[in-house]
């Protein structure tokens, strides 16, 4: 092992626990500086005691920023290393893009005291004081998606607290799942449940709300050769379910003006509900999605354009996907590849 190269080293040496790989340090100068790679100890936290870095990439990703609160915080043991260190200066044979100075060992040990308390009844009490922390993010996050985005960012950034003396807390991962739900990142929220699940497979909540988003999952993105309905952040419609959007649009832009005005859009709603739209409705939905818009010929138009039609399908497709393929068969497309029949 002295002669592989240290990135392959480290690769190796994940696959040991970190008593193994601390007696393999024993059994030569080499090994034992190799095994001292500030990079592998850092890498050795994210696979021991959770890869928090991935947990703040998938808040990001659902649009709960908590990057800046986890890099400020006092309360977090260091888990990644400081930019001096970021690059060796070694001088020796061992690939310099890697560092040796101690400290990602430094690290692990903090956050290894952390999570192995010195005494039963500091494990006690803290077991109490984050079950109460647990239960105030639950308390938080009671309003859904209208708690607010400081509320979520509060809420993640306790379950962070929770995780650094917790690791091994499926529940941890259930309510950042339940977050990332709530912000219809439905990917995001996949991942944290099956980091959760591997946690601990008996822990239902996590069963119950897998079920659910896996199922908005398939509706949303298709099983079995269907076309997806949106992009992968399902805040967009997909390629496919654009391109059906604008010749329906088309289809009933009857005057050519870029603006499906109230006669137009009552049009749709007919189709799509089979009956004549009451006024009201209309002028409901225009209020919802649409509103005064500028038309090609210069004129403002009461109605929707392109982007309010678009805005429905992303909306009505994170309620019920269903009714967006029925919708689309209505119109002549195929609601399995959403083609134009």
């Amino acid at each position: 092992m002295e002669t592989l190269p240290q990135d392959v080293f480290n690769q190796v040496a994940l696959e040991l626990d970190a008593a193994d790989l601390g007696a393999l340090a024993l059994v030569s100068r080499s090994l034992g500086k190799m095994a001292r790679c500030d990079q592998l100890w850092i890498e050795r936290i994210a696979a021991d005691f959770g890869d928090r870095a991935l947990i703040v990439d998938l808040l990001a990703e659902a649009g709960v920023d908590i990057a800046e609160q986890i890099e400020t915080s006092t309360e977090l043991a260091p888990w990644r290393l400081a930019p001096s260190t970021q690059h060796g200066n070694d001088g020796d044979s061992i690939d310099r893009a890697f560092t040796h100075t101690g400290h990602g060992l430094r690290c692990y040990r903090e956050r290894l005291a952390r999570v192995f308390p010195a005494s039963e009844d500091e494990r006690v009490n803290r077991v109490k004081h984050f079950e109460a922390e647990i239960d105030q993010v639950k308390l938080m996050l009671r309003d859904g998606p209208q708690a607010g985005g400081d509320v979520f960012v509060e809420a993640a950034c306790r379950l962070v607290l929770v995780q650094e003396w917790f690791p091994v807390s499926a529940e941890c991962y259930y309510l950042w799942a339940l977050i990332c739900f709530m912000h219809n990142a439905l990917k995001p929220a996949l991942v944290f449940l099956s980091i959760g699940h591997d946690i601990n497979r008996e822990f239902v909540p996590i069963h119950e709300l897998k079920a659910e988003v896996q199922s908005m999952a398939d509706g949303v993105f298709g099983v079995s050769g269907q076309a997806p309905l949106l992009d992968a952040s399902c805040t967009a419609p997909s390629p496919q379910l654009a391109k059906a959007l604008a010749i329906i649009f088309q289809r009933f832009d009857r005057d050519r003006d870029g603006v499906l005005n109230a006669s137009e859009l009552g049009a749709v709603v007919r189709v799509t509900n089979g009956q004549p739209a009451p006024a009201a409705m209309v002028t409901q939905i225009i209020s919802a999605f649409g509103g005064q818009i500028q038309a090609r010929n210069g004129r403002s138009v009461m109605g929707w354009d392109i982007s309010s039609l678009q805005g429905f399908y992303v909306a009505q497709t994170m309620q019920d996907p269903r009714e967006t393929r029925q919708d689309l068969a209505k119109f002549g497309f195929d609601p399995h590849t959403l083609r134009n029949i």
